[in-house]
């Protein structure tokens, strides 16, 4: 029970601090940046469940891609401006929480956490793309 203390604490800090940017002017609704949450959300997570069972040599190369691919959505929020600065720091969380998982991964292998505890990693950071979607569907969709 213990191993997932730590997944409980940053979901907390997770919405704590996602929900924090509601107050922040919004801007416009961007169909490339819900796409780009929305396959990253589906990339990221399937790599993470699968930390528990591949030694980390196998998915090296994925997980390099997946960190250029968070990267790159990262820069085009950040290039939107400070209206857009809501998404920008969910994505600088996203990015957070996914590459301590590969730390983890990294420093521990798979099944020394536990047999599921990337399993349980994948639903916090699939919880932080959630919100991170939630938001871009409340941005004003009136100018597109």
């Amino acid at each position: 029970m213990r191993k997932y203390a730590h997944l409980f604490f940053i979901h907390t800090l997770i919405l704590l601090g996602l929900s924090a940017c509601i107050g922040v002017p919004i801007s416009y609704y961007d169909a490339t940046t819900y796409i780009q949450l929305t396959s990253l959300k589906a990339e990221t997570t399937t790599l993470v469940e699968s930390f528990d069972s591949k030694p980390y040599a196998e998915n090296q190369a994925k997980v390099e891609a997946t960190t250029l691919s968070l990267k790159k959505a990262y820069e085009y929020e950040k290039g939107k401006g400070e209206p857009n600065s809501d998404t920008t720091k969910q994505f600088t969380t996203i990015t957070g929480l996914f590459m301590d998982d590969v730390k983890e991964y990294k420093e521990h292998g798979p099944g020394s956490l536990g047999p599921k505890y990337f399993q349980e990693a994948s639903v916090v950071l699939g919880q932080a793309f959630d919100i991170a979607i939630a938001t871009e569907n409340l941005k004003n969709k009136d100018k597109r």
